[in-house]
């Protein structure tokens, strides 16, 4: 079984969107405030169950919430018409098990399995922050707000501090399992329910490296020691016992413990190979673990390097931030694998890593791309379903085209596009445009605009050409001079340019062709 799709309504910028989700990985690219991240965001306060904050709910839909509330506790309208009128929040997983057998244990998913109807292989899970029940709290929380003694003496402008200052008691969040076949029908869960079947892990972009003094220390430290998890009650019970023989003990426990720690960090090493780190011309990684005497015995474990023809270490601090961002996502997602083991049999881990390519030079953003699902492969015997956002063109030349998702911001809110139906459609020679979308020219999926340039003389000429337009005052009626926006410059023979206009059709990117007048013949 596996989650097929992703629906959100009313969350920031997705007031109506719909995230086809690949089997393995899916890559959300776009500009910037494209409501990449707030996917990531809200699945995680879902997951763990968080109140709605007053920020996070969409700009476009809060004249209605305050007009709908005014009229409310003006007595204009009842509290079923308030529910009924009011935008709410809410989250859909789209769950496919068509291929699991219908002798197999579907383990966490059966509680949101409502029909016994056994030509069914799809089930969904609905998550609203919706109007809390309680009508009579709602008015107490607001009437002083709103009335001066018996007397309605508030300005429809008064409702904004109103709601601000109490928004979290006016939503509460419910889980529902919903019938595919009546999406009236349905249950109320449990968030338990839905953590069991949806075990969630986040890589934030703004990752604690720990090798920059302007960041936390030992960040990579605190990772490496929760994942090797080397407990007191695992080491020889003389210690205990034997008050004399303490020292001896713990001799020889540090002797253990670091060779127990070196094959485990053996095995994630070994299995991570491909991302291009460690390799034959760097120090190997390698760990300190040592364990001193307190009020108990405390395991302290810190990542370092080690020189083959040297019996010597050095601290992780000595190492670039690039490589230092690849280890802790490799441990980060080593770590995660570990934990979901224990789950339930039949589960959907999900992971998001948001911008994996920071401080990366190009090739290992390739290499990182990559390897990606192969490496999540070595370590789990799990199937995890994986988002990525970035900006990295070179990881979105690396990806497969198929499992792009454009995220497009347009007046009614975000829209992710899905790149593999662009490819199904049979539209454009995909073919092609796989060719000419090279490193430089994914960043057509990131800009407002694209140029496409007959050759390298046009694209040399045309940004000077610009700033000469800007310097003669021939932007001034514009708002956004060309050379503030993000526009990409493309180079394609004129011949061919025409096969990238079904693609920017579909992206919906505005598009200008320049090219030479070829002479043709008779």
């Amino acid at each position: 079984m596996r989650l097929t799709k992703i629906k959100i309504e009313n969350y920031r910028l997705l007031l109506n969107s719909e995230l086809i989700v690949d089997e393995k990985t899916t890559l959300i690219v776009g500009r910037n405030n494209t409501g990449k991240t707030s996917c990531n965001d809200l699945v995680n306060n879902v997951i763990k169950g968080k109140a709605l904050e007053y920020d996070d709910y969409p700009l476009a839909k809060r004249e209605v919430l305050y007009d709908l509330l005014y009229k409310f506790m003006k007595q204009e309208i009842s509290y079923p018409e308030l529910k009924k009128g009011l935008p709410i929040t809410a989250l859909e997983f789209w769950v496919d098990y068509s291929l699991d057998a219908p002798e197999d244990n579907l383990g966490a998913l059966s509680p949101f399995i409502i029909d016994v109807d056994e030509s069914i292989t799809e089930a969904i899970v609905r998550i609203e922050y919706s109007l809390k029940k309680d009508e009579e709290r709602l008015r107490e929380i607001f009437i002083p707000y709103f009335y001066d003694g018996d007397n309605f003496n508030a300005e429809n402008s008064d409702v904004h501090d109103a709601i601000a200052d109490n928004f979290q008691k006016i939503f509460e969040l419910v889980i529902y399992a919903v019938n595919p076949l009546n999406m009236g029908e349905r249950q109320v869960k449990s968030v338990k329910e839905l953590v069991e079947l949806f075990p969630f892990y986040s890589i934030p972009a703004e990752r604690e490296l720990g090798g920059d003094g302007t960041q936390k220390k030992s960040s990579l430290g605190k990772l490496i020691t929760s994942y090797f998890d080397v407990k007191e009650e695992d080491l020889d019970p003389g210690i205990a016992k034997e008050m004399i023989e303490l020292r001896k003990v713990v001799e020889k426990a540090n002797s253990e413990v670091q060779k127990k720690s070196d094959e485990l960090l053996g095995s994630v090493v070994n299995k991570a190979i491909g991302f291009g780190y460690p390799n034959g011309e760097e120090l190997q990684l390698a760990v300190n673990t040592k364990l001193q005497i307190d009020d108990q015995i405390k395991n302290q474990t810190e990542l370092a390097y080690t020189s083959d023809f040297q019996n010597e270490t050095l601290p992780s601090s000595h190492n670039g931030l690039g490589y230092l961002n690849l280890i802790k996502m490799e441990f980060l997602l080593a770590a995660y694998a570990k934990e979901i083991e224990n789950q339930s049999e039949s589960c959907i881990p999900l992971v998001f890593i948001e911008e994996p390519e920071s401080h990366m030079h190009p090739q290992m953003q390739h290499n990182f791309a990559d390897y990606l699902e192969t490496f999540l492969g070595k370590i789990s015997n799990v199937h995890i379903q994986t988002f990525v956002t970035t900006h990295s063109s070179h990881i979105a030349n690396t990806i497969d085209f198929s499992k792009i998702r454009y995220a497009k911001r347009t007046k009614d809110g975000v829209i992710f596009k899905n790149l593999k139906s662009f490819v199904d459609s049979g539209e454009a020679d995909v073919d092609f445009i796989k060719k000419y979308l090279t490193l430089s020219r994914c960043d057509l999926f990131f800009a407002d605009k694209v140029i496409f340039v007959e050759g390298a003389s046009e694209r040399l000429l045309i940004p000077d050409m610009i700033s000469k337009c800007e310097a003669e005052g021939l932007f001034k009626p514009q708002k956004y001079n060309l050379s503030a926006q993000y526009y990409a410059l493309i180079e394609i023979g004129g011949a061919y340019a025409k096969e990238f206009i079904p693609f920017v059709k579909f992206l919906d990117i505005p598009c200008l062709i320049l090219t030479d007048i070829d002479s043709v013949g008779d």
